[in-house]
């Protein structure tokens, strides 16, 4: 970008979930590991040209949609652009399979935001009569709950033109958070009690362990390398493994309700069993290890105003939880509730300092880590509130910087999950992904049956199909 392009406008830093994602770019071979591409086909027919309108007015309303990144002194900047029209191109599929292959093959193409491409939107019919949207957003403007919202936004806006209705109120500004998030790094005192946390969080248990979801070959191949049986933690984010497969497997609407019922009872949300789920999966593989580390994505929307915003927002935070096998189902999930609401009270400490810590700390380089996967829950509404059936997904990136990235969602479909699983194929199979999926289905299944089951059952039960 020019000089011209900045001139009368204000620069800002990054703020740390946008500079998670700008590491992930900055940092790998491949530059499409920070965009978010989806799609939203709904059971309705759209009016493409009003759809238009509502877009640009989407656009004036909602200035993370109208961000600039330029780097200036080495350091990458930010700044808010007047608003502007896009016009969307329009695309009729013959089928489902043509409309899919469309998006995926978009997917994976980076969206350029250092050379000024923040989006690429285009709407679509289907001969069976369906319409949709594909979008495809770097991740440094807007996260997966920000996608969400803004499709909900999109068509608020466009059902206000057609009918002729005042428009909804405004959502907040994101320039506002970016100033709020600079000036919170800013205050030493706070800075400093999130790194004594992060610092005593760390060493609490010691050098941690690589529990793989791909279970120990990669970790023993390691060791052999390296002529070292203890080491405990292999350089498994090596930007040559990077290239990535992708599935996508159902739970069932009876075992979904279930699970809805359990964590209404317990006030929790459903991540906190998929988390369960996961690290007895986990520790089964790894010989019966109880020190599973996984990095969860913290939507950091607590406010009404923030749930009320796009933007990028979330960070990950490395969640590590060491259970026994003595305790129960319904205490493991408590347990990582309550390590995940302590992080979630640090998470203004910015990832990037909380990796370079627990690197510093335990003397790991910087393709080192114990986390085998990155999860993301991403509540979407199942309740009809649009007032027409819809249908949303996430694509292969073909690139990812973890071994695995595990996305559930509700299915607005039929009211159960579907759970989409991004893996490296350097590290991983689709034969043990699917297995993944299946010990973490039964594990939530069985413990909600009975929750005073214990960790040793459980893995004993994941033992005995094997």
């Amino acid at each position: 970008m020019s000089k011209k392009t900045t001139e009368g406008k204000t620069l800002y830093d990054i703020i740390p979930s946008q500079d998670c994602m700008y590491l992930m770019h900055k940092f790998s071979l491949h530059k499409q590991m920070a965009q978010i591409p989806t799609s939203f086909v709904m059971d309705a027919d759209l009016d493409f040209e009003v759809l238009q309108k509502a877009l640009n007015i989407v656009i004036e309303r909602n200035d993370s949609l109208r961000l600039a990144f330029v780097k200036k002194g080495g350091k990458m900047k930010q700044y808010f652009r007047e608003a502007y029209t896009y016009e969307v191109p329009v695309k009729y599929f013959r089928n489902t399979e043509e409309q899919e292959a469309y998006c995926s093959a978009d997917a994976k193409k980076g969206v350029r935001f250092e050379k000024g491409e923040i989006f690429r939107i285009v709407f679509f019919r289907i001969a069976d009569g369906r319409c949709g949207i594909y979008t495809n957003f770097t991740h440094m403007i807007i996260d997966a709950l920000g996608i969400a919202f803004f499709y909900k936004e999109l068509l608020t806006v466009y059902a206000a033109l057609m009918q002729g209705d005042e428009l909804p109120k405004p959502t907040d500004s994101y320039e506002q958070y970016i100033k709020r998030e600079l000036k919170n790094l800013s205050n030493e005192k706070k800075m400093a009690k999130h790194e004594k946390f992060y610092n005593e969080y760390f060493l609490k248990n010691g050098e941690p362990f690589y529990a793989a979801v791909h279970g120990m070959d990669f970790l023993n191949a390691y060791r052999k390398k390296k002529k070292n049986p203890d080491i405990r933690v292999p350089m498994a984010y090596n930007p040559l493994y990077s290239k990535c497969d992708f599935l996508t497997m159902h739970i069932e609407p009876e075992k979904a309700a279930k699970i809805f019922a359990f964590c209404r009872e317990n006030k929790i949300a459903p991540e906190s069993v998929f988390q369960m789920g996961l690290h007895t999966h986990c520790s089964a593989v790894n010989e019966r290890i109880g020190d599973v580390s996984m990095m969860c994505v913290c939507s950091k929307r607590a406010t009404l105003q923030e749930k009320n915003m796009l933007g990028c927002l979330a960070q990950p935070l490395q969640l590590r939880a060491v259970l026994g096998e003595d305790i129960s189902f319904s205490e493991s999930v408590n347990e990582l509730v309550r390590i995940r609401r302590s992080l979630y009270h640090h998470a203004a400490y910015p990832y990037t300092k909380a990796r370079d810590m627990s690197l510093s700390l335990f003397g790991f380089g910087p393709i080192q880590g114990p986390n085998s996967f990155m999860f993301s829950w991403i509540p979407l509404p199942v309740n009809g509130e649009f007032g027409f059936g819809f249908e949303f997904k996430t694509y292969n990136l073909t690139r990812y910087f973890t071994p695995l990235y595990v996305i559930t969602m509700p299915d607005p479909k039929d009211g159960g999950f579907n759970v989409c699983y991004m893996y490296r194929t350097k590290l991983s199979t689709k034969q043990q992904i699917e297995k993944l999926h299946e010990n973490m289905v039964d594990t939530i299944v069985v413990g909600i049956d009975n929750p005073e089951i214990t960790v040793k059952e459980l893995l004993d039960n994941i033992e005995k199909k094997a």
